[in-house]
Protein backbone atom coordinates (compact mmCIF):
# COMPACT_ATOMS: atom_id res chain seq x y z
CA UNK A 1 0.00 0.00 0.00
CA UNK A 2 1.89 3.07 -1.17
CA UNK A 3 -0.37 5.62 1.17
CA UNK A 4 1.27 3.64 4.14
CA UNK A 5 4.11 6.63 5.46
CA UNK A 6 2.86 8.28 2.60
CA UNK A 7 3.70 11.80 4.87
CA UNK A 8 7.51 11.70 5.41
CA UNK A 9 6.69 14.95 7.86
CA UNK A 10 4.24 13.06 10.31
CA UNK A 11 5.90 12.27 12.96
CA UNK A 12 4.05 8.84 14.74
CA UNK A 13 4.37 10.83 18.57
CA UNK A 14 1.94 12.98 17.15
CA UNK A 15 -0.69 10.01 17.80
CA UNK A 16 0.62 9.73 21.55
CA UNK A 17 -0.10 13.77 22.07
CA UNK A 18 -3.86 13.18 19.97
CA UNK A 19 -4.29 10.35 22.21
CA UNK A 20 -3.25 12.24 25.72
CA UNK A 21 -5.36 15.30 24.84
CA UNK A 22 -8.45 12.97 23.87
CA UNK A 23 -8.38 10.96 27.07
CA UNK A 24 -7.60 14.46 29.47
CA UNK A 25 -10.64 15.84 27.43
CA UNK A 26 -13.01 12.92 27.98
CA UNK A 27 -12.45 12.61 31.71
CA UNK A 28 -13.35 15.40 32.35
CA UNK A 29 -16.62 15.87 29.95
CA UNK A 30 -17.61 11.96 31.96
CA UNK A 31 -16.67 13.67 35.20
CA UNK A 32 -19.35 16.64 34.08
CA UNK A 33 -21.94 13.64 32.99
CA UNK A 34 -21.56 11.95 36.67
CA UNK A 35 -21.74 14.81 39.10
CA UNK A 36 -23.65 16.56 37.32
CA UNK A 37 -26.43 14.41 37.72
CA UNK A 38 -26.89 12.77 33.73
CA UNK A 39 -25.76 9.35 34.83
CA UNK A 40 -27.96 6.62 37.05
CA UNK A 41 -24.94 5.19 39.04
CA UNK A 42 -26.75 1.65 39.43
CA UNK A 43 -27.72 1.03 35.56
CA UNK A 44 -24.73 3.61 33.97
CA UNK A 45 -27.93 4.78 31.62
CA UNK A 46 -28.12 8.66 31.10
CA UNK A 47 -31.19 10.06 32.95
CA UNK A 48 -30.70 13.64 31.11
CA UNK A 49 -29.50 15.49 28.44
CA UNK A 50 -27.01 18.12 27.87
CA UNK A 51 -24.01 19.54 25.12
CA UNK A 52 -21.61 16.92 27.18
CA UNK A 53 -23.23 13.93 25.93
CA UNK A 54 -22.24 14.43 21.77
CA UNK A 55 -18.72 16.49 23.24
CA UNK A 56 -17.51 12.96 24.80
CA UNK A 57 -18.48 10.97 21.86
CA UNK A 58 -17.65 13.68 19.31
CA UNK A 59 -13.71 14.06 20.85
CA UNK A 60 -13.79 9.98 21.41
CA UNK A 61 -14.46 9.69 17.86
CA UNK A 62 -12.23 12.62 16.32
CA UNK A 63 -9.51 11.62 18.84
CA UNK A 64 -9.48 7.82 17.81
CA UNK A 65 -9.62 8.60 14.26
CA UNK A 66 -6.73 11.28 14.22
CA UNK A 67 -4.72 8.68 16.16
CA UNK A 68 -5.25 6.10 13.55
CA UNK A 69 -4.65 8.04 10.50
CA UNK A 70 -1.58 10.20 11.90
CA UNK A 71 -0.02 6.04 13.06
CA UNK A 72 -0.85 5.17 9.61
CA UNK A 73 0.47 7.95 7.13
CA UNK A 74 3.39 8.50 9.52
CA UNK A 75 6.76 8.89 7.93
CA UNK A 76 8.15 6.60 10.16
CA UNK A 77 6.89 3.67 12.30
CA UNK A 78 8.55 1.60 15.05
CA UNK A 79 10.56 -1.84 14.56
CA UNK A 80 8.43 -4.99 14.60
CA UNK A 81 9.79 -6.03 17.78
CA UNK A 82 9.85 -5.27 21.50
CA UNK A 83 12.30 -2.28 22.22
CA UNK A 84 15.48 -4.06 22.93
CA UNK A 85 16.09 -1.96 26.12
CA UNK A 86 15.09 -1.55 29.60
CA UNK A 87 12.45 0.41 30.32
CA UNK A 88 11.31 1.09 34.08
CA UNK A 89 7.89 2.64 33.61
CA UNK A 90 6.36 -0.09 31.40
CA UNK A 91 8.07 -2.59 33.86
CA UNK A 92 6.05 -1.10 36.72
CA UNK A 93 3.15 -0.81 34.99
CA UNK A 94 3.11 -4.20 33.94
CA UNK A 95 3.81 -5.55 37.21
CA UNK A 96 0.91 -3.65 38.37
CA UNK A 97 -1.38 -5.07 35.70
CA UNK A 98 -0.30 -8.36 36.21
CA UNK A 99 -1.46 -8.30 39.92
CA UNK A 100 -5.06 -6.72 39.17
CA UNK A 101 -5.39 -9.42 36.25
CA UNK A 102 -4.69 -12.17 39.59
CA UNK A 103 -7.17 -10.10 41.64
CA UNK A 104 -9.50 -9.59 39.29
CA UNK A 105 -9.42 -13.69 38.25
CA UNK A 106 -10.23 -14.40 42.27
CA UNK A 107 -13.27 -12.21 41.28
CA UNK A 108 -14.10 -13.50 38.66
CA UNK A 109 -14.12 -17.28 40.25
CA UNK A 110 -16.10 -15.91 43.02
CA UNK A 111 -18.67 -14.88 40.44
CA UNK A 112 -18.43 -18.00 38.64
CA UNK A 113 -19.55 -20.09 41.91
CA UNK A 114 -22.22 -18.09 42.69
CA UNK A 115 -23.73 -18.41 39.36
CA UNK A 116 -23.20 -22.11 39.40
CA UNK A 117 -24.62 -22.45 42.88
CA UNK A 118 -27.99 -21.05 41.60
CA UNK A 119 -28.19 -24.01 39.32
CA UNK A 120 -31.15 -25.97 39.92
CA UNK A 121 -32.40 -29.04 38.13
CA UNK A 122 -35.81 -29.88 39.62
CA UNK A 123 -37.41 -26.37 38.72
CA UNK A 124 -34.91 -24.99 35.87
CA UNK A 125 -36.10 -26.69 32.47
CA UNK A 126 -32.75 -27.03 31.01
CA UNK A 127 -29.33 -28.43 31.32
CA UNK A 128 -26.97 -27.25 33.98
CA UNK A 129 -24.48 -27.02 31.23
CA UNK A 130 -26.92 -24.77 28.78
CA UNK A 131 -27.90 -22.69 31.84
CA UNK A 132 -23.76 -22.26 32.82
CA UNK A 133 -23.57 -21.22 29.14
CA UNK A 134 -26.81 -18.57 28.70
CA UNK A 135 -26.26 -17.26 32.47
CA UNK A 136 -22.59 -15.84 31.04
CA UNK A 137 -21.09 -18.59 33.74
CA UNK A 138 -18.80 -20.26 31.56
CA UNK A 139 -17.38 -17.14 30.06
CA UNK A 140 -17.00 -15.94 33.79
CA UNK A 141 -14.93 -19.16 34.16
CA UNK A 142 -12.67 -18.86 31.13
CA UNK A 143 -12.22 -14.92 32.17
CA UNK A 144 -10.90 -15.98 35.15
CA UNK A 145 -8.29 -18.90 34.19
CA UNK A 146 -7.04 -16.43 31.54
CA UNK A 147 -6.74 -13.78 33.96
CA UNK A 148 -4.45 -15.83 35.79
CA UNK A 149 -2.50 -16.96 32.92
CA UNK A 150 -2.31 -13.39 31.45
CA UNK A 151 -0.80 -12.36 34.90
CA UNK A 152 2.09 -14.79 34.41
CA UNK A 153 2.91 -13.14 30.76
CA UNK A 154 2.72 -9.19 31.92
CA UNK A 155 5.38 -10.70 35.21
CA UNK A 156 7.72 -11.87 32.53
CA UNK A 157 7.23 -8.61 30.69
CA UNK A 158 8.07 -6.63 33.86
CA UNK A 159 10.83 -8.84 34.45
CA UNK A 160 12.22 -7.88 30.59
CA UNK A 161 11.82 -4.30 31.13
CA UNK A 162 13.10 -4.02 34.51
CA UNK A 163 16.69 -5.67 33.02
CA UNK A 164 16.55 -8.26 35.68
CA UNK A 165 17.24 -11.02 33.04
CA UNK A 166 16.64 -11.12 28.83
CA UNK A 167 13.55 -12.98 28.86
CA UNK A 168 12.97 -14.11 25.05
CA UNK A 169 9.05 -13.59 25.18
CA UNK A 170 9.43 -15.76 21.58
CA UNK A 171 9.43 -18.59 23.86
CA UNK A 172 5.79 -17.88 25.69
CA UNK A 173 4.26 -17.71 22.67
CA UNK A 174 0.94 -19.42 24.58
CA UNK A 175 0.79 -17.28 27.40
CA UNK A 176 1.39 -13.82 25.15
CA UNK A 177 -2.30 -15.18 23.66
CA UNK A 178 -3.76 -15.65 26.84
CA UNK A 179 -4.72 -11.39 27.35
CA UNK A 180 -6.43 -11.77 24.02
CA UNK A 181 -8.84 -14.66 25.27
CA UNK A 182 -9.39 -12.72 28.68
CA UNK A 183 -10.47 -9.52 26.99
CA UNK A 184 -12.46 -11.80 24.49
CA UNK A 185 -14.48 -13.92 27.55
CA UNK A 186 -14.89 -10.61 28.93
CA UNK A 187 -16.84 -9.52 25.97
CA UNK A 188 -18.66 -12.38 25.78
CA UNK A 189 -19.94 -12.27 29.31
CA UNK A 190 -21.06 -8.84 28.83
CA UNK A 191 -22.92 -9.42 25.82
CA UNK A 192 -24.99 -11.15 28.57
CA UNK A 193 -26.39 -7.72 30.71
CA UNK A 194 -28.66 -5.41 29.62
CA UNK A 195 -27.91 -2.76 27.37
CA UNK A 196 -29.99 0.09 25.80
CA UNK A 197 -27.97 1.55 22.24
CA UNK A 198 -31.11 4.18 22.39
CA UNK A 199 -30.20 5.33 25.54
CA UNK A 200 -26.31 4.79 25.72
CA UNK A 201 -25.29 3.13 28.95
CA UNK A 202 -21.83 2.74 30.90
CA UNK A 203 -22.18 -0.88 29.11
CA UNK A 204 -21.76 0.87 26.10
CA UNK A 205 -18.30 2.30 26.40
CA UNK A 206 -17.23 -0.80 28.05
CA UNK A 207 -17.60 -3.37 24.85
CA UNK A 208 -15.49 -0.43 22.77
CA UNK A 209 -12.94 -0.52 25.51
CA UNK A 210 -13.13 -4.24 25.10
CA UNK A 211 -13.06 -4.19 21.64
CA UNK A 212 -9.53 -1.92 21.28
CA UNK A 213 -7.89 -4.18 23.87
CA UNK A 214 -8.54 -7.01 22.18
CA UNK A 215 -7.03 -6.13 19.04
CA UNK A 216 -3.97 -4.57 21.20
CA UNK A 217 -3.41 -7.46 22.95
CA UNK A 218 -3.39 -9.51 19.40
CA UNK A 219 -1.00 -7.37 17.77
CA UNK A 220 0.98 -6.97 20.45
CA UNK A 221 1.23 -10.70 20.91
CA UNK A 222 2.47 -11.03 17.26
CA UNK A 223 5.20 -8.45 17.73
CA UNK A 224 6.39 -10.17 21.21
CA UNK A 225 6.39 -13.93 19.63
CA UNK A 226 7.23 -12.75 16.25
CA UNK A 227 4.44 -14.64 14.38
CA UNK A 228 3.31 -12.99 11.42
CA UNK A 229 4.51 -9.59 12.65
CA UNK A 230 5.58 -8.15 9.72
CA UNK A 231 4.50 -3.64 9.09
CA UNK A 232 2.13 -4.29 12.23
CA UNK A 233 3.94 -1.40 14.35
CA UNK A 234 1.54 1.14 13.87
CA UNK A 235 -1.70 -1.14 14.47
CA UNK A 236 -0.17 -1.57 18.12
CA UNK A 237 0.31 1.85 18.80
CA UNK A 238 -3.13 2.84 17.08
CA UNK A 239 -5.13 0.01 19.09
CA UNK A 240 -2.97 0.95 22.30
CA UNK A 241 -3.67 4.35 22.47
CA UNK A 242 -7.20 3.81 21.46
CA UNK A 243 -7.78 1.33 23.56
CA UNK A 244 -5.92 3.22 26.86
CA UNK A 245 -8.22 6.60 26.14
CA UNK A 246 -11.32 4.21 26.56
CA UNK A 247 -10.48 2.73 29.43
CA UNK A 248 -9.73 5.83 31.15
CA UNK A 249 -12.75 7.09 30.33
CA UNK A 250 -14.86 3.89 31.89
CA UNK A 251 -12.54 4.05 35.00
CA UNK A 252 -11.13 7.30 36.12
CA UNK A 253 -14.30 8.80 36.92
CA UNK A 254 -15.49 5.66 38.93
CA UNK A 255 -12.40 5.92 40.90
CA UNK A 256 -13.05 9.59 41.48
CA UNK A 257 -16.90 8.43 42.51
CA UNK A 258 -15.76 5.93 45.00
CA UNK A 259 -13.71 8.52 46.80
CA UNK A 260 -16.19 11.35 47.19
CA UNK A 261 -19.49 10.09 46.29
CA UNK A 262 -20.90 7.98 49.44
CA UNK A 263 -24.14 7.25 47.67
CA UNK A 264 -22.20 5.72 44.86
CA UNK A 265 -19.66 4.51 47.27
CA UNK A 266 -22.61 2.27 49.07
CA UNK A 267 -23.65 1.11 45.91
CA UNK A 268 -20.81 -0.10 45.15
CA UNK A 269 -20.32 -1.93 48.30
CA UNK A 270 -23.58 -3.61 48.09
CA UNK A 271 -23.03 -5.01 44.54
CA UNK A 272 -26.03 -2.73 42.98
CA UNK A 273 -23.84 -1.22 40.01
CA UNK A 274 -24.92 -2.83 36.64
CA UNK A 275 -21.12 -1.48 35.35
CA UNK A 276 -19.01 -1.76 38.61
CA UNK A 277 -14.88 -0.34 38.47
CA UNK A 278 -12.54 -2.94 37.66
CA UNK A 279 -9.26 -2.11 38.81
CA UNK A 280 -7.47 -4.33 35.46
CA UNK A 281 -9.07 -2.07 32.95
CA UNK A 282 -7.31 1.05 34.76
CA UNK A 283 -4.14 -0.48 35.20
CA UNK A 284 -4.57 -1.52 31.58
CA UNK A 285 -4.86 2.06 30.86
CA UNK A 286 -1.69 3.03 32.42
CA UNK A 287 0.50 0.04 30.88
CA UNK A 288 -0.66 0.60 27.38
CA UNK A 289 0.14 3.89 27.66
CA UNK A 290 3.73 3.22 29.15
CA UNK A 291 4.31 0.41 26.71
CA UNK A 292 2.86 2.85 23.63
CA UNK A 293 5.86 5.90 24.92
CA UNK A 294 8.19 3.33 25.06
CA UNK A 295 7.58 1.81 21.55
CA UNK A 296 7.71 5.17 19.76
CA UNK A 297 11.11 5.88 21.64
CA UNK A 298 12.75 2.84 20.14
CA UNK A 299 14.57 3.29 16.88
CA UNK A 300 12.29 3.50 13.84
CA UNK A 301 12.25 2.60 10.21
CA UNK A 302 11.13 5.60 7.75
CA UNK A 303 9.50 6.66 5.01
CA UNK A 304 8.89 3.12 4.06
CA UNK A 305 4.85 2.17 2.16
CA UNK A 306 3.38 -0.92 3.57
CA UNK A 307 4.92 -3.12 0.78
CA UNK A 308 8.39 -1.80 1.25
CA UNK A 309 8.55 -2.34 4.92
CA UNK A 310 7.33 -6.20 4.34
CA UNK A 311 9.83 -6.03 2.09
CA UNK A 312 12.47 -4.68 4.05
CA UNK A 313 11.39 -7.58 7.16
CA UNK A 314 11.15 -10.57 4.62
CA UNK A 315 15.24 -9.59 3.57
CA UNK A 316 16.18 -9.63 7.32
CA UNK A 317 14.91 -12.38 8.31
CA UNK A 318 16.81 -14.56 5.21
Amino acid sequence: MKIKGSAKNLSINLAVAVAGIGTLVSVVLRLMQAFGGMIDFETGFYQAENFTIPALYGVLGVSAVLSFVISFLAGEAPQDKLPEKKDIPVAVAAILFAAALVFSATSSFEEYNALANQYNYLVMEQSEFSYLMKSGAIATLGESICAVLSGIYFLLFAIRFAGVSKMNLTKVKFFSLCPLFWATFRMVQRFSRTISFMNVSALFLELFMLAFMMMFFMYLAQTSSKVSNRAISFKVVAYGLVGAMLSAVVTVPKIVLLVSDFSYKTLAETGALECPLEYADFFFMLFAFAFVICFVKSPKIKNMTLKETEKLLKQEEN
